[in-house]
């Protein structure tokens, strides 16, 4: 929509409105179902409402958003360079919406997958802003904010969306405060009615600017968003295409209310089938607690003062007056198989009874397959929702980003791997990537056992079926491959040399505060260090006997205990554990005790130890 004044984006957003009213009105009507509306089984009836709408929607949703929603950029077969960036457009997407998160909670308002969760099982529909911003101070935060699809309207053209609109109902109170430039007009207002009700707000995007309008004014004038396209994503669940009818417009009552369809779909009708049942029985119930009872009299005047019903009553009778029970009434004898018939229905339609620890008797390995195959059909549809959710959303925020119109974000969080980053992500490494892969992560631990051992397969033996590379990033699934493959080679190397052994004990127990222990781990790792020095100076390698030949073995010459010392090596430098002696005990401390973990008066530390002795370089 091109630019337009404020009196035409409210009469496009009523159109719209207008059109897809069958639509809002099912969403409504499936939010009096999840908020268990009371059932209405007629004056002086006793009406049951069951609560399977609210377990099953609640079911559904936690499911939902107890997947972890894990973004990644396939390696493939690209550069090392290439594969930095991708982690770094990883860490950037996934450091914005945990900003992005931490803003709603500020707001009161749930996590942007749960209220996507939610919006996608109740309405049928998701819709939300993601948009870049800045503060009063310049710098750039996330704004993802889901929308009710109720309240979201929207125009399409031939390449996605060409305007959208939230219309939301906001107080005297928050309008002054969020627009305090913004002059309301007292009493009714021919957009809103009454403001004891709320006044309406509109909230317009197009493909350049945003704006506000309010009781048919710019509360905000129109502002350049920053975006390349309309910063909104509107989706539909499900598979069901739009479909026209013949001989109807777009926009039938007949179909429009079916295309992006709530977790309610199958049991609407089912579930007031069973309110009602579940009433009668109610009803039955009561009458025999309290039955109806006749009154005989003369003339037929004769009423009951007191309660017949309540212990020790006492009734006056004259001749010819009777008290009777009316008797109890009985449910047809299909009653109890047709309501099992529609308990079916509804298990068809929604969840076994078995999900919630209904279990009558033993289930075996292929009936929990079977079960567990009727749920995805259910599920599957909200999870395929939930990510192009967030595709979209993190393909507006990377076009957003890369632009350059904002400036350099620090972003903190958990990457997939489950590694701790806090990180300044350039504009300019995202440039030009694609777009990410959205998995979300719902699997079970046997689920975990079996990609294990997929991967343990593609490796083992002589020729590998897969690179390690490759392994780590298709079946493991992990974000940062290269960064697993480093850590993988730095324990390598703590445990390929002796030196490299005793240097990372004797790290780990100067960082405990136990010198004495690091004592021992010093002078050997001093020993090994002289001795490969003096081999070097020979020609000699470790390990290896002079001119080449065998190590000495134990009793040999030259053997450890038993021979003599190595040819051109004084006995007076060599180490104790060359002279086939154990190393000598440590001196004990001299002076006061202090406590665990202060250093020792003119104690020197281990690089600076090893410093003055010329094996280690200085200010390594």
């Amino acid at each position: 929509m091109a630019k337009c004044e404020p009196e035409e984006i409210v009469q496009a957003v009523q159109r719209h409105a207008d059109e897809t009213d069958a639509l809002r009105v099912r969403m409504e009507e499936d939010y009096e179902l999840y908020n268990l509306a009371e059932y209405d089984a007629g004056d002086g009836y006793e009406s049951y409402t069951s609560n399977s709408p609210q377990v099953y929607a609640d079911k559904i949703v936690g499911w939902l958003t107890n997947h972890e929603i894990i973004i990644r950029m396939p390696y493939n077969n690209t550069h090392e360079i290439d594969r930095l960036r991708f982690d770094a457009k990883e860490k950037f997407l996934i450091g914005l919406f945990r900003a992005n998160d931490e803003r709603l909670t500020q707001l009161l308002l749930p996590s942007a997958q749960q209220s996507l969760c939610w919006y996608i099982s109740m309405r049928g529909w998701y819709a939300g802003r993601a948009l870049l911003m800045k503060d009063d101070d310049g710098e750039t935060y996330a704004d993802f904010t889901p929308w009710d699809p109720l309240h979201t309207f929207w125009c399409m053209d031939g390449k996605g969306l060409d305007w959208a609109c939230y219309r939301i109902r906001k107080t005297r109170a928050e309008i002054e405060s969020e627009y305090p430039d913004f002059k309301l007009e007292e009493g009714m207002s021919t957009h809103t009615g009454f403001d004891e009700i709320g006044i309406d707000v509109y909230d317009y995007y197009d493909k350049e600017d945003n704006c506000v309008v309010i009781q048919g004014s710019f509360a905000k004038e129109p502002t350049p968003h920053g975006s390349n396209r309309v910063p909104v994503i509107v989706g539909a669940v499900g598979s069901q295409p739009p479909i026209q009818p013949r001989l109807m417009n777009r926009y039938s009552s007949d179909t429009c209310a079916n295309y992006g369809e709530s977790i309610f779909k199958s049991n609407r009708e089912l579930f007031a089938r069973n309110n009602f049942m579940m009433s009668v029985m109610l009803e039955l119930v009561a009458r025999a607690r309290k039955q109806g009872i006749v009154v005989r009299s003369r003339d037929g005047s004769k009423t009951l003062d007191e309660d017949p019903y309540q212990a020790g009553a006492e009734i006056s009778l004259a001749e010819g007056e009777e008290v009777a029970p009316l008797g109890l009434m009985e449910m047809a004898r299909e009653s109890s198989s047709f309501m099992g018939l529609v308990s079916g229905e509804i298990q068809r339609g929604s969840l076994p009874y078995s999900v919630y620890g209904e279990l009558q008797f033993q289930l075996s390995g292929f009936a929990i397959n079977t079960l567990r195959q009727g749920i995805e059909t259910v599920i599957q549809p909200r999870l395929k929702s939930l990510a192009n959710a967030y595709l979209q959303v993190c393909n507006l925020f990377s076009d957003q980003y890369a632009s350059g119109s904002f400036q350099t974000m620090q972003l903190a969080g958990w990457a997939n791997n489950r590694n701790w980053f806090d990180e300044m992500i350039e504009p300019n490494i995202i440039e030009g990537i694609g777009a990410p892969e959205i998995t979300l992560i719902g699997d079970l631990p046997q689920d975990d056992m079996t990609k294990m051992n997929m991967a343990q397969i593609a490796r083992d033996g002589q020729m590998p079926l897969l690179p390690d590379r490759m392994i780590r990033d298709e079946i493991l699934g992990l974000q940062n491959a290269d960064e697993a493959d480093a850590a993988i080679k730095e324990q390598l190397a703590e445990q390929v040399l002796p030196e490299a052994q005793l240097w990372s004990l004797l790290k780990a127990t100067e960082e405990r505060g136990r010198s004495d222990l690091s004592q021992f781990y010093f002078g050997q790792l001093m020993e090994v260090i002289i001795q490969k020095q003096m081999m070097r100076a020979q020609g000699m390698m470790p390990g290896m006997a002079p001119g080449g030949g065998a190590p000495p073995g134990p009793g040999g010459p030259g053997g450890p205990q038993q021979g003599p010392a190595p040819q051109g090596v004084s006995p007076s430098v060599m180490p104790p554990a060359m002279m086939g002696t154990p190393p000598p005990m440590p001196t004990p401390q001299a002076g006061p005790n202090v406590p665990a973990g202060s250093p020792r008066p003119g104690r020197m530390g281990i690089n600076e130890r090893l410093t003055r002795l010329g094996l280690f370089p200085p200010g390594a």
